[in-house]
């Protein structure tokens, strides 16, 4: 495995693999570390492959279990530290883990051996070597990450190793240089943060950890980051658009920083604007993928012309070895700027779902043509030249008043209103859950002074250049800053929260 090996040849230098607070871990204490851990589940569990749970948020001791579990030839499942107990324990009953290495202090009530910070120390301190031969191998699956479901219960995504060298394969040309230092503050439960641990990693850059509570505090955050000499940053556009709302943060902030990489939201014009300003020196890189497919499968450069343009931000080209296509009833779309269902093809997809056969029956397929595993996002996009553009997800459609309509669409229109940094949209349903109104969360770029009916007011009219009646939100909401969710997203959920009650 790529990572794997590229973490026993920075391991003879002397490296910084992770910055967490004021603890350090060099790449060389990283991989002797995670060898202890591999002897230890090796020696513990033998042949048993089960997979090895893993609980916390940013724990220095986190990253050497992950790379530990993979030495050993096991997968590892991350639960971030915020998931609720009732949902942990979902994951875990689908999982059926021999060990939980838990840095929260919960009490899973599980079978499973569980390891506490302090067992797990004496245990990474004990002398031990393994053999490259219990690595994982690429058939083999490296982790399974938990994602929402439609039925309540959160579903499985198992990626192989195979998956994650390809991923890698296809992102690191983007990295501007070997070595540096990354933003690590995506959950481990998220995939995106696979960007600064198998790709950091696997070109000698330093992790630099925000955890939750850092990240929760702008003023610590920021006095840490200026300290960082940060010069890839790595986030969902809504942890950027948070740090944006601080005139500190700018490049006198980070003056090493040299790239954005956004993945998991939409990117907007707004925040490029914003960030092409205020970093002047930093290139800004927009990309796109689905858990199933491997962290991300697209990226684009984002340009002066693509920050004009009244299009949507594109998601880009396919990343090395990807391959994408367009189908819409059935049939493949040739022609450009046609909407359709984006399909990846390629040594990125995963295998399908854990456990869940008729799920992955749905959604994966092999390519008859060129045997290539594919995958069916779910995603609505349409391409122009070499540029594919994200335009909603094909089941966030509503009807509304005999309408349809995309969420996505209405959130984009919004947001080319002048004054407005970001919109949420959101349906307000009766109580059969038939969708009777729209309302719209903003995020302003600055206080406007009106009442929420004045503004309400403007805002339809404004709204009304482009988008027909329809469409427009019939309530208006201004937040100071957005919820964030574990991944760094908005949660809508927290907004759908406030609008309980709303007549």
């Amino acid at each position: 495995m790529t990572v794997l090996e590229q973490l026993k040849n920075y391991a003879r230098t002397s490296r910084m693999a992770l910055v967490n607070r004021d603890k350090q871990l060099s790449y060389r204490e990283l991989d002797v570390r995670s060898d202890a851990f591999a002897a230890w589940l090796l020696d513990t569990f033998g042949e048993d492959r089960s997979p090895v749970m893993l609980c916390g948020d940013k724990e220095t001791d986190f990253l050497p279990c992950i790379f530990g579990a993979l030495k050993s030839g096991r997968a590892y499942v991350p639960i971030d530290s915020v998931v609720p107990e009732e949902r942990a324990a979902q994951i875990i009953a689908d999982v059926k883990p021999k060990v939980i290495v838990d840095f929260t202090g919960n009490n899973w009530g599980n079978d499973a051996q569980v390891l506490i910070p302090a067992a797990l120390s004496k245990i990474l301190k004990r002398p031990g070597t393994v053999s490259p031969e219990s690595w994982v191998r690429e058939a083999d699956t490296a982790y399974i990450l938990f994602t929402s479901g439609s039925t309540g219960r959160p579903k499985g995504v198992p990626v192989a190793a195979g998956n994650l060298d390809a991923f890698c394969r296809g992102l690191l040309p983007f990295y501007p240089q070997e070595g540096g230092v990354i933003l690590h503050q995506v959950s481990y439960s998220f995939d995106v943060s696979g960007c600064a641990v198998y790709a950091g990693i696997s070109r000698g850059m330093t992790l630099f950890t925000i955890d939750h509570a850092m990240a929760a505090n702008l003023q610590e955050c920021f006095a840490a980051l200026e300290k960082s000499g940060l010069t890839l940053w790595v986030s969902t556009p809504s942890f950027a658009e948070l740090c944006v709302q601080s005139e500190r943060f700018s490049q006198a902030l980070l003056p090493c920083l040299g790239q954005f990489l956004f993945c998991g939201e939409v990117l907007t014009h707004t925040l490029c604007d914003t960030l092409a300003q205020r970093f002047p020196s930093a290139r800004i890189l927009n990309t796109y993928g689905p858990t199933e497919a491997t962290v991300l499968v697209t990226a684009a450069e984002i340009t002066e012309e693509m920050r004009k343009d009244s299009r949507p931000i594109p998601i880009g080209g396919s990343i090395d070895g990807v391959t994408l296509r367009l189908e819409r009833d059935g049939q493949v779309i040739t022609g450009e700027e046609e909407t359709g269902e984006l399909q990846i093809l390629g040594p990125t997809v995963g295998p399908g779902y854990w456990g869940r056969p008729d799920l992955t029956e749905k959604s994966f397929f092999t390519d008859r043509e060129t045997g290539l595993r594919g995958y069916r996002t779910g995603d609505l996009c349409y391409q122009k030249g070499s540029r594919y553009y994200y335009c909603g997800r094909a089941d966030n459609q509503l009807k509304l008043n005999g309408y349809r309509i995309e969420i996505e669409d209405v959130e984009a229109n919004l947001q080319r209103l002048p004054g407005i940094r970001r919109a949420a949209v959101l349906p307000v349903r009766d109580g059969e859950g038939k969708a009777q109104y729209l309302a719209a969360f903003l995020l302003l770029e600055e206080p406007d002074g009106l009442t929420p009916l004045k503004r309400s007011i403007a805002l339809k009219r404004q709204a009304a250049e482009f988008l027909p009646a329809y469409m427009i939100p019939r309530k208006f909401f201004a937040v100071d800053a957005f919820p964030l969710n574990v991944n760094g997203k908005i949660d809508k959920k927290a907004l759908a929260a406030r609008l309980e009650g709303t007549p």
